[in-house]
């Protein structure tokens, strides 16, 4: 009898201290993850005052708002209220201006393409409807505030999906989709005179593009980008064609 209540004592005694143990246990494992913490929360707080001091300005992305928070280091540390940006500037002012209606535009088109040299706007081909596509020109004057001048373009160029680029006097025109629907696109490229409306070709490119990037620089025009023949992948190619007056200088365009 006697030996029994030993061992019930014993017994109790080993799940008490057994108890303890994992209390002891998660109260070390607490002051520890909390120590690590407040350790790498220190590190951070250090880290930025250093890059604060190191540099004026930090930009912060925040992913919740796309925005970009912009932190001047003096303004900080005086306690003036920090700003946020858009990442479109939105909170930027800008000028109130005002829409005017302009007189109907002799056709509907959808995907044509339009180039300003002074007070005139050039509008090239486009769709008339889905199975219907233009093969001329419209002539916007600002000044009169009438259509006019309309002229046709070459049987061979695109009717939509141009690339396009002026000097102020010579349109260059390259590529695009030839005729209606989804058909395919060549890589004829023209050049028109708007003084003299004359059309003038130019060295094909390489490859048919769809919409290609189409600028004129320092002398050459430059064709980038754009989809391929199957429309859906991207030409990552970057060719140029010096030219001058309304004239290519070279034979063939360089990557």
């Amino acid at each position: 009898m006697a030996r029994s209540v030993v061992k019930h004592t014993c017994t109790r005694y080993s799940v008490i201290l057994t108890l303890s143990g994992l209390l002891g246990a998660a109260l070390v494992v607490d002051f520890l993850w909390a120590s690590s913490s407040f350790s790498s929360s220190a590190y951070q707080s250090i880290a930025s005052n250093w890059a604060l001091q190191k540099s004026r300005i930090i930009v912060v992305p925040n992913v919740a708002t796309i925005a970009e928070k912009i932190v001047d280091a003096k303004d900080k540390k005086e306690g003036v209220p920090q700003r946020f940006l858009s990442a479109t500037y939105a909170d930027l002012p800008a000028p109130d201006l005002q829409w005017e209606e302009m007189p109907a535009a002799p056709v509907p088109r959808l995907d044509g393409a339009a180039i300003q040299i002074k007070n005139l706007l050039y509008v090239f081909a486009g769709y008339g409807s889905l199975d219907y596509v233009h093969s001329h020109v419209d002539i916007y004057n600002f000044t009169d505030n009438s259509w006019g001048g309309r002229f046709d373009m070459p049987k061979e160029m695109a009717h939509s999906h141009l690339g396009m680029a002026t000097d102020g006097r010579y349109i260059y025109v390259v590529s695009g989709q030839y005729g209606p629907q989804c058909r395919g696109p060549v890589a004829h490229t023209f050049v028109l005179d708007t003084e003299t409306k004359i059309w003038q070709s130019m060295p094909p490119l390489p490859a048919p593009r769809y919409a290609p990037a189409t600028q004129l620089w320092r002398g050459r025009l430059h064709v980038m980008g754009g989809s391929k023949e199957n429309r859906h992948t991207p030409g990552l190619e970057h060719w140029s064609l010096a030219v001058n007056n309304g004239k290519a200088l070279e034979k063939a365009w360089q990557d």
